[in-house]
């Protein structure tokens, strides 16, 4: 690394497993690492800084982090997300979304966010009702509009990594739109019917895969996408259902991702995914999040003596208890205990398990923030008093 590494710099050293000036930090690049517009107010009330909060994620009510406010934090990564069609959905109601993939969202005025209440292809029978389902059209350049531009501008600048998000959900995207237990039951009881739909979204996801790298892929570090596959108690299908179904559709839009950048491949699944680690690296995913270090089999210290020859890991820092109900100190442990467990060697991007919910005191936020400096000015002074 240079003698003054750039958050570029230290991004890059650690995912090519080298241990950089300080372990890197990402908050706000992308969904998974996202901050509640809640949570936003109550770091800016605690700083003492007032600006406009927008969302730029209306459904889980994500507030889009300003520059002065990314670079107060420390925050190494810059993240750029493909856009949605040109012509969306109307609200079908009050407090009601429709996604361009037809699914209808509701938030009711005690919720923090919106949740799921109708799927499209609940009552689906036959390849004839997959035929006449209207499908996202992947190849609308408005999912692209202005975001070239962009990424150059990030590239040629060259202080933060830059990172490209789609969903690129398959799995999670059939259980959106047909039900999270219907299409489970289709895997077993319809089997071919599962299969069909499962091909439909991946057509999909490969034309909004292919269309945004078009436009981004040669100014781009890492191209994250995402699909859960596992609970907290477990595997969400069987590993042997896995391999069969999903790994050979994940690795056709994993061709697509190769043709397109050569930027590092950061794959997003909750819940215990321990069991489709091996299969995850054969498919050529170079970074793993967001180790949710609260399901069964993630223990990073084993995650880390297993595979961290062959993954990155982006996250680990605990959402559902030290977050939202720690006091500072203990979120400035848990960031020492994580970064004991995972950045020896490179190799590691502290973030948070997954966004940043509604609860999350502000004071946290700047803990979190303030450990991750800490730790890179104590290995500065070791280096130097080495």
């Amino acid at each position: 690394m240079s003698v003054n590494p750039t958050p570029r710099d230290r991004v890059l050293a650690a995912l090519d497993h080298v241990e950089p000036d300080r372990v890197p930090f990402d908050i706000g690049s992308c969904g998974p690492t996202a901050i509640h517009e809640r949570a936003y107010r109550s770091l800016l009330e605690h700083l003492g800084m007032r600006e406009e909060v927008r969302l730029w994620d209306t459904v889980g009510q994500l507030a889009q982090p300003s520059e002065t406010m990314l670079e107060l934090l420390g925050a190494d990564v810059r993240g750029i997300r493909v856009g949605g069609p040109s012509n969306p959905y109307p609200p079908p109601g009050p407090r009601l979304l429709r996604d361009q993939w037809g699914a209808v969202w509701s938030m009711p005025e005690s919720a923090t966010c919106y949740s799921l209440v109708e799927y499209p292809l609940r009552n689906a029978a036959t390849s004839r009702d997959l035929e006449r389902y209207a499908w996202p059209d992947g190849t609308d350049p408005n999912r692209v509009t202005g975001l070239a531009d962009r990424a150059r501008a990030l590239h040629e600048a060259r202080r933060y990594a830059v990172l490209a998000e789609i969903s690129g959900h398959i799995l999670e995207r059939a259980q959106m739109i047909r039900g999270f237990d219907l299409f489970l039951e289709d895997l077993i009881d319809r089997p071919a019917f599962a299969e069909e739909l499962l091909d439909r979204i991946l057509a999909v996801e490969c034309a909004i895969t292919a269309t945004f790298l078009d436009a981004v892929g040669p100014w781009i570090d890492i191209f994250a996408f995402k699909d859960d596959l596992g609970t907290q108690a477990g595997p969400l299908i069987s590993p042997a259902m896995f391999r069969r179904i999903f790994k050979p559709r994940m690795r056709k839009l994993i061709d697509v991702v190769r043709s397109r950048t050569r930027a590092k491949i950061w794959f997003h699944s909750c819940g215990s995914a321990y069991y489709a680690i091996p299969d995850l690296i054969d498919l050529g995913i170079d970074i793993l999040n967001p180790v949710q270090v609260t399901a069964r089999h993630m223990d990073p210290a084993r995650l880390k003596s297993e595979f961290g020859a062959h993954l990155s890991f982006w996250g680990a820092v605990d959402t559902q208890r030290v977050l939202p109900f720690g006091t500072p100190t203990d979120v400035e442990a848990e960031v020492r205990l994580r970064i004991s467990q995972l950045a020896r060697g490179g190799g590691y991007i502290c973030a948070s398990v997954h966004n940043i919910e509604a609860d999350v005191p502000g004071a946290n936020l700047w803990a979190l923030s303030r450990a991750v400096q800490l730790q890179g000015a104590a290995a500065s002074a070791h280096r130097t008093f080495m």
